[in-house]
């Protein structure tokens, strides 16, 4: 299996060293001693989604981009749609990534998102709001996640999500004040905006 996709941003892309500025700040103010952590952020989070169109990358068996959790849940899981469990593993992974990047850098743009969504995988939870259930599915994805390889990687971001979606939330705020480009751009589209 495959673990990770090489993200398409080159390793001496201006925008590598700014996230990594990020990071290396956001990491001062919530240290962490788990070994990669860092590195998959940057890599398989950040360089991943500040091009939009890889946040929906999950599709249905018609080649449609899925942008509903459930709908998601249903593609990543062998008892309904999943045709391996190497597909299941990319979307858990995918589900993991994908709400800790939304959390941490657009929060905002949950805030009008309802429907399906309210799911977490099949129990209806009652009550919440959007940005617990992210938490609460992204935990849970990751931990999925570990079963299937680099254990300790997933379980460190499913035990600890919150605290890597405030890294990301700082990474998030350095990037506002360095006015990057790809991130604004980046922020109209997910916002609605652009």
């Amino acid at each position: 299996m495959e673990m990770f996709k090489r993200p398409e941003i080159k390793e001496d892309h201006p925008i590598r060293q700014l996230f990594r500025n990020a990071l290396e700040y956001s990491f001062r103010l919530n240290p962490s001693d788990k070994r990669g952590i860092a590195d998959y952020i940057e890599e398989q989070i950040l360089c991943e989604f500040i091009q939009a169109d890889n946040l929906y990358r999950v599709r249905d068996t018609e080649g449609r981009r899925l942008d509903d959790m459930a709908d998601m849940l249903a593609e990543g899981d062998v008892l309904q749609n999943a045709q391996s469990f190497e597909q299941e593993f990319h979307v858990h992974k995918h589900i993991g990534d994908f709400t800790l990047f939304m959390l941490g850098m657009f929060p905002s743009a949950l805030c009008g998102r309802t429907g399906k969504e309210l799911l977490l995988g099949s129990i209806v939870v009652p009550g919440t709001n959007i940005s617990e259930l992210y938490i609460l599915q992204g935990q849970r994805s990751y931990k999925i996640a570990s079963e299937f390889v680099h254990k300790e990687l997933f379980m460190e971001l499913s035990r600890n999500f919150q605290k890597y979606q405030s890294v990301i939330e700082l990474v998030r705020t350095y990037l506002e004040s360095a006015r990057c480009s790809e991130f604004l751009k980046t922020k109209r589209i997910i916002g609605g905006t652009g």
